[in-house]
């Protein structure tokens, strides 16, 4: 846990071991509220301004408000219910590995694949209209973007919460079987709390998904000796999607808490008002919690990394998460054995500017 100035002169902390980095997820004296929030990165007219975020957007919130939310959604991401979608996921997946097959390489998996398939997956979950799905994609990239200004974010928030509105008052009119539908029936939430669980779960289930696809399937190819051994033996594939979440942990800015009070932590004074960022990239390379850290190993076995982070706002959809990737590195690199990158590797533009790390573009061929 480190002093560190952020950009408007601040002086608050970061932190990049594994084991203070989960006691700060896991301390609720850290607020989550948006008040007093700072990013620990300075990208002019990058920062959407939290006064106008709708009230149902929990991920900024503490208990018991965050509690009462999280309650709400946690039975549509049990284990029992992310297991029935099995089928309809490797569905979806086929149905893209078949559209890839019939056109020939060289694609770009990025557009083909990684990115569909979490867009499919999520639609259905929320009930999406699949002529709006690519629009709600293009309003959350300009969110994710640090090159974004403020005005473009703050567009992008407007004209995504009006295609919201207008979803929320279908499901109002005519319930589906859909998380949206059924939380129009089982709940008394107003419409403007449905909006900010769904601009929650639609951002969730697109961002982060979408870029460990991609950027898994990279390192993959990036290690062959490591994409032999799994193709040799598809029992380690659980194993794979834990490591490639610990190895790369997309997420590169945040969680970022805000002390709520004047308390000791691991020996340090933490003050009221204290800004405390967590590096979760650093904590999963931490080597007093991982053996060769920067080693990429899918024989690694189970560890406790955060890349869904920890605590109380621990990343609900992680099972979910986990069975989309599962599905999607096996059933892909199972359909191309013979995959492998179109460009020299250096050539594949990295996403250094967002707040989830990725590949702008994965040209391969089979």
């Amino acid at each position: 846990m480190t002093p560190l100035r952020y950009p408007d002169g601040h002086i608050g902390r970061l932190v990049t071991g594994l084991q203070s980095a989960r006691a700060v997820l896991g301390d609720t004296r850290f607020s989550s509220l948006p008040a007093g929030k700072r990013s620990p990165v300075k990208v002019p007219g990058s920062e959407l301004s939290t006064d106008a975020l709708p009230p149902g957007m929990f991920v900024n919130m503490d208990p018991p408000d965050h509690t009462r939310y999280r309650r709400l959604l946690s039975k549509h991401f049990t284990v029992r219910r992310v297991r029935e979608l099995r089928p309809r996921i490797q569905e979806m997946t086929d149905r893209l590995l078949d559209g890839m097959e019939n056109g020939g390489g060289p694609v770009d998996l990025v557009e083909a694949f990684a990115k569909p398939l979490p867009t499919l997956v999520t639609s259905e979950l929320l009930g999406l209209p699949e002529e709006d799905r690519a629009q709600f994609g293009r309003h959350v990239d300009v969110l994710f973007s640090l090159s974004s200004s403020g005005e473009e974010m703050q567009q992008s928030m407007v004209l995504l919460g009006g295609m919201l509105h207008a979803l929320i008052d279908a499901a109002r009119k005519d319930p589906g079987p859909d998380i949206l539908g059924r939380l129009t029936v089982e709940t008394d939430l107003t419409d403007e709390e449905l909006l900010g669980i769904t601009i929650v779960l639609l951002i969730a289930g697109l961002e982060t998904t979408t870029n460990m696809l991609a950027l898994g399937t990279y390192a993959l190819l990036r290690h062959p000796e490591q994409l032999a051994a799994l193709r040799a033996d598809w029992s380690l594939m659980d194993g794979a999607v834990e490591e490639l979440l610990r190895y790369l942990s997309v997420v590169q800015i945040g969680p970022i808490r805000v002390a709520a009070e004047d308390f000791a932590f691991e020996g340090q004074s933490i003050r009221k008002g204290e800004v405390v960022t967590v590096s979760l990239p650093a904590a999963n390379r931490d080597p007093s919690g991982f053996e060769d850290p920067d080693v990429f190993d899918i024989r690694r076995g189970m560890t406790r990394h955060l890349a869904f982070g920890s605590g109380p706002h621990q990343c609900m959809g992680h099972h979910l998460a986990r069975l989309e990737l599962a599905i999607g590195y096996e059933s892909l690199l199972r359909r191309f054995p013979g995959l492998e990158l179109a460009v020299p590797a250096d050539e594949v533009g990295m996403r250094e500017m967002m707040v989830t790390y990725g590949v702008l573009g994965l040209p391969v061929r089979w």
